[in-house]
């Protein structure tokens, strides 16, 4: 090959090309950014409408309804999905996934611009972001201490200001802190004594709260800028301010209201360990390196707590930097256990010469691979990582086939400059040919399709640029070492090593007697086949693992106030107290819901909701499984009454949804909410069902005032009038800002807590009507009291209500298909239908692209081994290898008891399909070879089958031997100098190693039988139809 003659013929660009590569890739991989999972744009674009003290349905008809309008036109949108709840409308956009965010943004930000004309004036500004998996917290630090709320939220503000300056920090939010405001308590009595008019107390503040500039005044040399600056600087000032003037008299705003400087009502708590505190939440700008900003981060804490109180302390419950460090040393670990035990198989079978020269390949490439990789603008992340474990035993297949053959040449007699040449010469094709195959493989997972697709598309790039690098190191490097260092030649044994022997005697059994051969290779297939089908472990959509977390997601009846809310929460709290051994911590929430995705999708809140995240120790320093401990809890808090209560654990990878979905489309929701409760009852009687929830929220208690409109007008009063006294009185009004420092306060108008806590409080006011008479609100209406709407959802603008739930024990798709034969029989009315979404939705959407990648996978290894070999017969022959590797990858599954993963078990088939047909591949090439120059067929497949029987069965045990690692999840860690006997990565990738570990080692053993018994038969065949000479011809050497 022209390539490798030029770089024998130039050994000292080689050498120059080698140490460029050394210093460009160790820059690389130093420089590179870490993450635990990679950065994926989701086509998700958000829209959150604020309108407080407005009812669900209210909500759902004034602003959801409007702004779904305008978006059901957008270009490529896949569904709009919607939350209509308690004073805010939350719109969820999903885009096709070819779509770029920031068109996605841009579209929906236009059509929701021409929505605002027909919103309420009251409400608040549409929100529009769109959700990204980078913008998820990296880092969470709870500040508590036994110091007032006052000082710790002025520590927590000081904090989270000098966060926010800190290099590649996007965000810092804050949650459990008190707000301040400055609260003007009226007394109604006063009001109506004194004749005044809401007008002239709600325009008040705003008419005197002011700083305005004038503009500049030119004199004579110079120009001032005139300004009225009226902001106030002390609360005290509003109590001074004059309302209007009665009789002469003067009315100050202190004659009717009092002024409080305090704080705005409770939304939430938060605590740590049972302790009261503030919680900031960080988040980094997408593609900074999670790692360093954690230092900086840390840095800015340890130099803050040196600054506040001793009783003052900062806990850090959340660090993603962690997490992504155990996962890189984890991987890394992997990677060096596995480097060193390829390189003592291939010392054990070349000697330590050809074996140095041989794992040379290893570093260069993945030197090279970390270039490319930073090229591309990727991160290292745990899929890029194990892409490289995966790579690293097929990195040196090339390497052995070259040196191994460079060596053959040099027994010869032939000079180590000729060995070199010839010896690579004859084998590049081969090589070329098999490396291609095996990129071909990967190649349609490319192109896999939306979010599942970015995120596992870094496993065919990184293994392709792998295996390419490897190539090129292979047929440029290797023959260049091996011209200089290869050494004096082995001497030929004189006998056959005892193993040669007995495969000789194996083989020619089979190459007599290929139709037995065969047959029996297929009654293998076709027996484990239906084991498999009759005691395999099902299927799974995600590998599971044992999380780090889990979270305990509190939801109590519409209308329970936070109090209450808190209180469930407490008792919840308490029953922990014996698992606590297992906790690091426990983190309360109350107010918002809780989640195992950690805000991923936006979520209303709510007074009745609550969410207690548990916070296992460290994977290595874990003495319990913590999926046994989540188990264990789920009973202890079984018999909660006053709330619906799950819990669930935090979960790994792109967001799926739940193993159980069901979704209930329809309009009217009496007829929704009975088939929904029926469907519930069904669902709960199947076994391993945990977690039941229904979306939908039962009646919120709602307080109506009705008003007789008829004496309204008479008294000089409209309903508008009532409806802004009542929400002044209840809710409060906002009247202006108050600067102090940095911050800002509201300043509100509202009624004290004493008159507003009963129904007759609220009978008593009296409203002043234009002319200033005091009108009783009893004269004007009355209160009934009923039931509103809790939350709507609606899909596509249609009402459902969702059912989602978790499978313990057993598989979610084994429980699924149970829930469907439970719901087969519902009764459905017409216009309501049943869907099934969720993780099943995505499941079906991988299965169906896999099986279509698989499919032209085989294509394009069939494509290019036809372009090879210029046959058909032999891509044929080499292609039951795939099949064959089926065979093993069964038994690994039925021997380590482990599930078909749709993910990771079809990655790793795929994966087969590309590897198991090299060993074919160089086989018949030299049987080919064999054939033209001379030799008859049987003789040609048996001593083509002898001679590269070492480079086969060593390419395959290194392949196998560097994933054993990771499918035993025992490695040594080289950064403590100690054995890793856990491995929280093996976890997610065993699946896959022992499918690849058990197909390949499956498929050579047999390769080196079957392949050469079926390549005899048919050559004979075709030699009888007449085919013979041009199917033995081959290619050209």
């Amino acid at each position: 090959m022209f390539l490798t003659d030029a770089a024998i013929r130039n050994r000292t660009t080689v050498v120059v090309l080698g140490l460029i590569i050394i210093l460009m890739g160790a820059t690389s991989y130093l420089s590179l950014p870490r993450e635990a999972a990679p950065d994926i744009p989701i086509p998700y674009i958000m829209v959150t409408t604020i309108y407080e003290g407005v009812s669900p349905e209210d909500i759902e008809t004034s602003i959801t309804m409007k702004i779904e309008k305008e978006l059901n036109g957008v270009r490529g949108v896949e569904e709009i999905a919607s939350s209509s709840a308690e004073g805010m409308s939350l719109i969820s956009v999903e885009f096709a996934p070819d779509v770029p965010s920031e068109v996605a943004l841009q579209r929906v930000r236009d059509r929701v611009d021409l929505a605002k004309g027909e919103l309420p004036q009251e409400a608040e500004e549409p929100i529009i972001k769109e959700i990204n998996f980078a913008e998820l917290p990296i880092m969470l630090i709870s500040v508590s201490g036994d110091v007032s709320p006052v000082q710790l939220k002025a520590i927590a503000d000081q904090v989270q200001d000098t966060l926010e300056a800190t290099p590649g920090v996007l965000k810092v939010e804050m949650a459990g802190d008190l707000e301040r405001e400055i609260r003007l308590e009226f007394n109604p009595d006063r009001l109506a004594q004194y004749n005044l008019t809401i007008p002239e107390i709600l325009t008040l503040i705003p008419s005197e709260n002011v700083n305005i500039s004038a503009g500049g005044l030119e004199t004579s040399g110079t120009k001032f800028n005139v300004r009225i600056p009226a902001e106030f600087v002390a609360p005290e000032e509003v109590d001074h301010l004059m309302l209007t003037v009665r009789d002469g008299t003067p009315i100050y705003l202190a004659d009717v209201a009092s002024v409080r400087y305090t704080f705005k009502d409770r939304t939430s708590f938060s605590r740590l360990d049972g302790t009261d505190t503030i919680t900031l939440s960080i988040s980094k700008r997408v593609g900074a390196n999670a790692v360093q900003i954690s230092q900086y981060i840390k840095a800015v804490i340890a130099e803050a707590q040196k600054r506040v109180p001793s009783a003052v302390k900062f806990d850090i419950t959340y660090d993603m930097s962690k997490m992504i460090r155990s996962t890189v040393a984890d991987l890394e670990n992997n990677i060096a256990s596995a480097l060193i035990l390829v390189t003592l198989v291939l010392l054990l079978f070349l000697g330590w010469r050809p074996s140095t020269i041989v794992a040379m390949i290893i570093p260069l490439s993945m030197l090279i691979t970390f270039f490319l990789i930073q090229a591309l603008g990727y991160t290292l992340n745990m899929i890029v990582l194990f892409s490289l474990i995966l790579v690293l035993g097929m990195l040196v297949d090339n390497a052995i086939v070259i040196v191994e053959n460079i060596y053959r040449h040099l027994q010869l007699g032939y000079s180590r400059m000729d060995a070199a040449i010839l010896g690579a010469r004859e084998v590049a094709w081969p090589v070329t040919t098999s490396t291609f195959t095996t990129v071909c493989a990967f190649l349609p997972m490319m192109f896999w399709p939306g979010v599942m697709g970015d995120f596992m598309k870094y496993l065919p790039i990184t293994l392709t640029l792998g295996l390419l690098a490897s190539l090129f190191v292979g047929l440029v490097f290797n023959p260049v070492i091996c011209s200089v260092w290869a050494g004096r030649a082995p001497k030929p044994r004189e006998k056959d090593h005892w193993f040669i022997d007995r495969y000789r005697r194996v083989q020619e059994a089979g190459l007599y007697n290929p139709g037995l051969t065969l047959f029996l290779a297929f009654c293998l297939l076709v027996g484990l086949g239906i084991l498999y089908a009759k005691i395999g472990k099902g299927t799974e959509f995600f590998p599971s693992e044992d999380p780090e977390r889990a979270v305990i997601d509190i939801r109590a009846p519409q209308g329970t106030n936070i109090h209450e809310t808190d209180r469930l929460a407490r008792v919840i709290e308490e029953r922990l107290v014996p698992y606590r051994p297992w906790l690091k911590h426990v983190i309360t929430n109350v107010g918002s819901a809780g989640g195992a995705n950690m805000g991923l999708i936006a979520s209303a809140g709510g007074s009745h909701l609550a969410g207690i995240t548990l916070v296992f120790h460290d994977f290595v320093e874990r003495q319990r499984p913590s999926n046994d401990v989540i188990a264990e809890i789920r009973e202890a808090i079984a018999d909660m009454a006053g709330a619906e209560i799950k819990i669930e654990k935090e979960e790994g990878g792109p967001p799926t949804g739940a193993p159980v979905t069901v979704r209930i489309i329809g309009e009217d929701f009496k007829t929704l909410e009975r088939i929904s409760e029926e469907a519930r009852r069904r669902i709960a009687t199947v076994p391993n069902v945990v977690n039941l929830r229904s979306d939908f929220e039962a009646a919120r208690p709602e307080l109506a005032f009705t008003v007789d409109r008829r004496v309204a007008m008479l008294l000089g009063v409209n309903t508008a009038t009532v409806g802004n006294f009542l929400k002044m009185a209840v809710f409060g009004s906002k009247v202006g800002t108050y600067r102090e420092y940095n911050e800002e306060y509201d300043i509100t108008v509202r009624l004290p807590l004493a008159d507003r806590t009963r129904v007759d409080d609220l009978y008593r006011l009296r409203i002043p009507n234009p002319t200033g008479e005091a009108v009783a609100l009893s004269s004007l209406g009355s209160f009934t009291y009923r039931g509103g709407f809790g939350t709507i959802n609606r899909v596509d603008q249609k009402r459902v209500i969702t059912l989602t739930a978790d499978a313990e024990g057993r598989l979610g798709p084994a429980v699924l298909a149970d829930v469907q034969k439970q719901l087969a029989s519902l009764d459905v009315p017409l216009g309501y239908e049943i869907e099934y979404v969720g993780e099943r939705e995505e499941q079906e959407k991988a299965q169906a692209f896999l099986s279509k990648a698989f499919v032209i996978a085989l294509l394009l290894v069939v494509m290019v081994l036809v372009i090879q070999f210029n046959s058909l017969m032999v891509p044929f022959i080499i292609m039951t290898t795939v099949a064959l590797s089926l065979i093993g990858a069964m038994v690994g599954l039925l021997v380590c008891g482990l599930p078909f993963g749709i993910i990771m078990t079809g990655i790793g088939i795929i994966s087969l399909a590309g590897v198991v047909v090299n060993n074919a591949i160089v086989l018949l090439a030299y049987t080919q070879q064999l054939q033209r120059e001379g030799m008859d067929l049987i003789a040609a497949a048996s001593k083509a089958g002898v001679t590269r029987l070492r480079p086969v069965l060593l390419t395959a045990a290194t392949t196998i031997i560097g994933l054993i690692p990771m499918a035993v999840g025992v490695s040594y860690d080289f950064h403590t100098f100690s054995w890793a006997t856990k491995s929280e990565s093996a976890q997610w990738w065993r699946n896959m190693a022992v499918v690849v570990i058990f197909g390949l080692a499956f498929a050579t053993i047999l390769t080196l039988v079957v392949v050469p018994s079926l390549y005899v038969m048919l050559s004979r065949l075709t030699e009888r139809l007449g085919f013979g000479r041009a199917e033995a011809e081959g290619p050209s050497a």
